[in-house]
């Protein structure tokens, strides 16, 4: 373990819909530490939505917001859960791992389909993407899939919570 997770923040990097916030929540909850949402932070910095900001500002402003998110974060015992492309931008991912121990939550591509059909109309990416071609969606996830694999840790994604849980506690000690 690069860091010592008992101090630091432990980061929660894969696409988006694998659960980086459900289950970071938990995470929060279990270790005591506080839970942070960088998308979440980015709206109400910019004091609009993840979608409107791709629509005003198109997405390399909206990664560039995530990049100075990461270079101004200092705070510490906290769990990040990342937007799906954070850790994709530039050096994102090596910047990712000074905050903490950076964990990829590796849900399947067919989980992550299902549940993002429920929620579309707040993903950018997802939307224009399953408006054009399903395989332009898959071939993100799998060259995100290749990053986020550059991550200290890996913990399969499944469709229960508590399991990735009680995986992640075994492995950052909790």
């Amino acid at each position: 373990m690069p860091n010592n997770s008992e101090e630091n923040n432990i980061v929660l990097v894969g696409f988006m819909g694998a659960g980086k916030t459900t289950i970071g929540k938990l995470l929060a909850k279990s270790l005591g530490f506080s839970f942070i949402d960088t998308d979440e932070e980015l709206e109400k910095e910019e004091g609009m939505s993840i979608a409107q900001i791709f629509e005003k500002n198109g997405e390399e402003y909206f990664r560039e917001l995530e990049s100075e998110f990461i270079k101004n974060f200092r705070l510490s015992k906290c769990i990040i859960a990342t937007g799906g492309g954070m850790p994709c931008h530039k050096d994102n991912m090596a910047k990712l791992k000074v905050l903490g121990t950076v964990l990829f939550i590796n849900t399947p591509y067919d989980s992550i389909i299902e549940r993002l059909k429920l929620n579309q109309d707040s993903r950018p990416l997802l939307k224009s993407s399953l408006s054009n071609e399903r395989d332009e969606f898959h071939s993100l996830f799998l060259k995100r899939q290749q990053i986020y694999k550059s991550s200290d840790k890996e913990v399969v994604g499944d469709n229960n919570p508590s399991h990735i849980l009680e995986e992640i506690l075994k492995i950052v000690g909790g």
